[in-house]
């Protein structure tokens, strides 16, 4: 923590109050204090919060002024303004006997520290609060930031089903069986492609198993002559089955057909003949 980063208010005035036993408080304490020793500004900061305290934890003395500006202003209390007007309103005091006018006076020189004091912790009890509700608030937030990652993967996986709704249900989407291009019927497969958004989805049925460190790979063959773009690897299962579901592809390629290679672990950038399955 550097100096420019100052603490703010009401962690000043936790930090005053004592060592709570709430970890996240103790955590809010550790910076604090790690800010203090190289802050002289928010040390004396906090110096008149504690004598402000201090001062308000003896109820035979009035506050002082300074310390009762300052405890309102930290509580977001200010006091009324007076505009004049009230202050210009002459006021005539009613005739009173010599006896009412002593009892008054006798009042006049005992105030009610009992209302004095009153207001005083109504404020300590609002400042209590202030700071509780904001420990409250770092804890929602602090549980929001744990479930953000689940909302980014659960918000992924629903844009991929959707995704692959709209390629399966697209009428403009192009569907292709592919076949052995030397034995019927033997392995199979389907593409489903959508040229305007890349989307492609291809299965496979009949598979033979694979050789040791081989793999399948998908070809998109270009309408426009290019070289063959790779789809993504595949094994299949035991039955023979298996698929490729919306690899990255870039969008806008018009294809010509579609072919299935036998490459080695991991793929190739080019196809390696012959071309096990094709179809267009």
């Amino acid at each position: 923590m550097t100096p420019d980063l100052h603490p703010e208010l009401d962690d000043l005035i936790f930090y005053s109050m004592g060592s709570p036993d709430a970890p996240e408080a103790a955590a809010v304490m550790d910076r604090v204090r790690a800010h203090l020793q190289q802050c002289a500004d928010c040390r004396s900061q906090v110096e008149d919060i504690q004598a402000d305290m201090i001062a308000l934890s003896v109820p035979q003395t009035p506050p002082p002024a300074e310390a009762k500006e300052r405890l309102f202003q930290a509580a977001g209390i200010y006091p009324p303004v007076n505009t004049g007007r009230l202050a210009s309103i002459k006021t005539f005091p009613k005739p009173v006997s010599d006896a009412s006018r002593g009892a008054a006076t006798t009042r006049a020189r005992r105030p009610n520290h009992g209302l004095i004091w009153g207001g005083w912790v109504a404020a300590v009890v609002l400042l209590f609060y202030a700071v509780h509700v904001r420990q409250a608030n770092r804890e929602m937030r602090h549980g929001l930031q744990m479930e953000t990652p689940e909302l980014h993967q659960s918000n992924a996986a629903a844009v991929r089903a959707r995704d692959l709704l709209d390629l399966l249900t697209s009428p403009h989407a192009r569907r292709v069986t592919l076949v052995s291009a030397h034995a019927q019927p033997e392995p199979e497969g389907d593409a489903v492609y959508l040229k305007e958004r890349g989307s492609l989805v291809f299965t496979a049925s009949n598979l033979a198993a694979l050789p040791a460190n081989k793999t399948y790979e998908l070809w998109l063959i270009p309408a426009n002559g290019a070289a063959p773009i790779p789809a993504g690897t595949f094994e299949p299962d035991a039955h023979g089955l298996a698929s490729v579901l919306l690899p990255h592809l870039p969008a806008g390629i018009e294809v010509k057909a579609f072919g299935v290679t036998l490459e080695n672990a991991g793929g190739s950038a080019t196809p390696t003949l012959p071309i096990l399955l094709a179809g267009g």
